[in-house]
């Protein structure tokens, strides 16, 4: 232990050559030094060090000089550290985001050298860096601060912007730290995974440009100036994929909805066609009152890296965000039936959430819905949310949609990276996709991809927009598309040619232009709209469909009663409530003074014994407000819990009875979406009082009692 001092001392003065000048960090060969200028330093202006220096002898021996020599180098190399630090906090600040050139990022100080005490003189001499920086300058241990800041300014000031440093848990930070420093994105991807990203965005465009000529002054709520939401969705599937994911539940709002329809679920462009002609996107045989086109879901088991994966889109109406719960709440349904206990295999199952910039920011539920990413009765090995930022609202800037400096500054309350991208940088958006997926996988936690693009048209189709921001659009009427530049740049790379990415995109729109003809013969199907689980006899006209029988003898009541009275011998129940099971024991073996709660109860060990899983969650539903219920139990002594109905017999389903968050919107949103995948369970959310389900009207009103009509979606509600 007493040589490693030595050894590092030795290692330092390789890199310093010669002696330090005592009045700054100027070194020279020996006996070659020249009168150096005074210099502000790091901090103050003359530091501890420099002052010790400026007191000893004139002639100093060569341990004074090797002491002095490695206390700078250590000063050095501190200061170069702290320079890394800062930029790996705040180099986001100085990052290229803005497609559209408006918003110029601002220096700030804390990302200057000279901050740190490093001149113009200082930057060309190597200064001992050890590991600290080995994935940003692999096998190097000292660098130059030019070399240093190059590196630096390329991870974290380019079209990527990253904010991690804000996550507490340490394994995150030094894994971003790694894959973001030493991944080299720039080489990543190959010549022929180039021509797949921009086949991506040929499609994107060509289907928004396509239905611009055919159906013109249509409200779509266009992708146009988003079009790298595309490859970036297909990025984040694939890599999902490949890590063994077999369904991806996909929630958004209007923006891009129908280009996501057809070039990611692959709805066809028959179909989507016919309903913008105005015809209904259910069969005729069955009955509902239908919905605009942007509202609809659809799905489809895609081929993916040579394995299926059934990716739904779920509908969604003009509430935006009021999906993200009930896309939450599928994928946690989905995992259950797929027996994924704990977070180690709920990768199978991926919830994908699709936000604007400006409903991000604005709309409680979002926040919400994350708050319960990490709760034992609703986490789903994380969310992957993906930003498509046109920096404005309607017609609402930034300015004025959110007080923090990003629109996704929320995220940051449940330690979730956020990876800004340039959106008219399509592999860096495929690349951060790619590592939104890794990340998931790695430490099933939500991840935040914010595509910083623009909006080519107004709000819809028929808005003007310049009508209150006519200095960006004007910077949007001079932009080409996204598309376009991209097939610019493989050009330049001589891995397309212009004219063959022309022929691909006028390929595109001939057959676009053939879907378009068969649409007017389109008649759908119930295989285009009858998901899995789904019941087809719940939409049936029929006045009288078949009733089950709901019945249980005694026998069987009174074997789930003796399970709710019968306490383990080594379990400290609490005295008071050991005279409440005793009544119950009394009242069971009478069968007189059963009241509401222990009906309740053995109404859910019925369900139970006929092996259909109960779930109920709520504020305090364990216990019960009014400390009726006792569905878990505490041990005195322990903390420990006992849950009676779930030792009713062997082989029985069980219950899982959840005290949820303070929210009634977000819960009750996750229990609908856990109605959705679940038909064969019992799902039951309890308002705490009865007006406490005003908070949740909107899942009320747009899902539970009208989604079947609008949108044919059966839940077991």
């Amino acid at each position: 232990m007493e040589c490693r001092p030595q050894k590092r001392r030795s290692v330092i003065r390789r890199f310093v050559q010669g002696s330090r000048c005592g009045a700054c960090s100027w070194r020279s060969e020996p006996d070659r030094h020249q009168p150096c200028a005074d210099r502000a330093t790091w901090g103050e202006q003359t530091s501890l060090l420099d002052t010790q220096t400026q007191r000893l002898p004139a002639q100093r021996t060569n341990a004074e000089f090797s002491a002095t020599d490695l206390l700078s180098s250590v000063d050095d190399s501190v200061r170069a550290i702290q320079l890394v630090r800062a930029y790996r906090v705040r180099g986001h600040l100085e990052s290229r985001l803005d497609p559209l050139g408006l918003q110029v990022p601002k220096s700030f100080t804390e990302l200057d050298p000279a901050t740190y005490g490093f001149g113009p003189n200082d930057r060309d001499r190597p200064i001992y860096l050890g590991q600290m920086v080995s994935s940003l300058l692999p096998e190097r241990a000292s660098a130059t601060i030019n070399e240093l800041l190059a590196a630096l300014r390329q991870t974290y000031c380019g079209p990527i912007g990253v904010e991690y440093m804000h996550i507490q848990d340490a394994s995150q930070r030094l894994w971003l730290q790694h894959r973001l420093e030493g991944d080299d994105w720039r080489h990543t991807f190959s010549a022929a995974e180039k021509k797949t990203i921009l086949n991506q965005l040929t499609e994107a465009e060509g289907f928004e440009s396509f239905c611009q000529k055919r159906f013109t002054g249509t409200k779509r709520f266009g992708l146009e100036g988003s079009e790298v939401t595309i490859p970036a969705l297909h990025a984040i599937i694939e890599q999902s994929v490949r890590h063994g994911t077999k369904s991806v539940s996909v929630g958004m709002a209007h923006r891009g909805r129908l280009n996501v329809m057809a070039n990611v679920v692959q709805k066809p462009f028959a179909a989507i066609f016919s309903e913008f002609a105005g015809a209904s996107f259910k069969p005729t045989d069955v009955q509902g009152s239908g919905d605009v086109k942007y509202h609809l879901g659809t799905a489809a088991t895609l081929h993916v890296s040579n394995e299926k994966v059934r990716v739904t889109l779920l509908p969604n109406p003009s509430h935006l965000e009021a999906v993200d719960p009930v896309v939450v709440g599928r994928v946690r349904a989905m995992q259950d039936s797929d027996g994924c206990v704990g977070l180690e295999n709920r990768y199978r199952h991926l919830g994908l959430l699709i936000h604007g910039d400006a409903a991000f920011a604005g709309q409680g539920i979002v926040y919400e819905t994350m708050a319960m990413s990490q709760l034992i009765g609703y986490r789903t090995g994380g969310t992957i949310h993906v930003v498509t930022n046109n920096q404005i609202g309607f017609t609402t800037i930034s300015a004025h949609a959110h007080s923090g400096f990003y629109c996704t500054d929320i995220a940051k309350a449940v330690h979730a990276p956020i990876l800004h991208v340039n959106g008219d940088e399509p592999e860096a958006a495929a690349y951060c996709a790619r590592l939104a997926a890794d990340y998931r996988r790695e430490f099933a936690a939500d991840i935040v991809l914010d595509l910083v693009c623009y909006r080519r048209h107004g709000h819809n189709e028929a808005d003007e927009p310049a009508f209150t921001q006519p200095t960006m659009y004007k910077a949007i009427a001079a932009r080409p598309t996204t598309r376009a530049l991209y097939a610019k740049r493989l050009a330049r790379e001589k891995i397309i040619d212009a004219e063959t990415a022309d022929d691909q995109f006028q390929s595109f729109q001939d057959h676009l232009q053939s879907q378009f003809e068969a649409a007017k013969s389109y008649e759908p199907s119930r295989e285009d709209w009858l998901e899995c689980n789904q019941d087809p006899s719940r939409l049936s006209d029929e006045p009288l469909r078949e009733q089950p029988v709901t019945g249980i003898s005694i026998s069987g009541l009174q074997r789930v009663g003796a399970a709710l009275t019968r306490i383990p011998e080594d379990f400290a129940l609490h005295p008071r409530l050991g005279r409440i099971i005793q009544a119950r024991a009394q009242a069971i073996e009478t069968g007189t003074g059963i009241d509401w709660a222990l009906g309740e109860a053995l109404a859910f060990g019925s369900l139970l014994l006929q092996h259909h899983p109960v779930r109920l969650s709520g504020e305090d539903c364990q216990r019960g407000t009014f400390s009726q219920r006792h569905a878990v139990l505490v041990d005195q002594l322990n903390q420990s819990d006992y849950v009676p109905l779930n030792n009713i017999a062997d082989g029985q389903a069980k219950i899982e009875v959840y005290n949820s968050l303070l929210s009634e919107f977000g819960v009750l949103g996750f229990e609908y979406g856990y109605t959705l995948a679940a038909p064969n369970s019992l799902v039951l959310w309890e308002a705490q009082f009865g007006d406490f389900a005003n908070g949740a009207q909107v899942i009320i009103d747009q899902f539970i009692a009208s989604g079947e009509t609008k949108w044919l979606r059966t839940s077991g509600w």
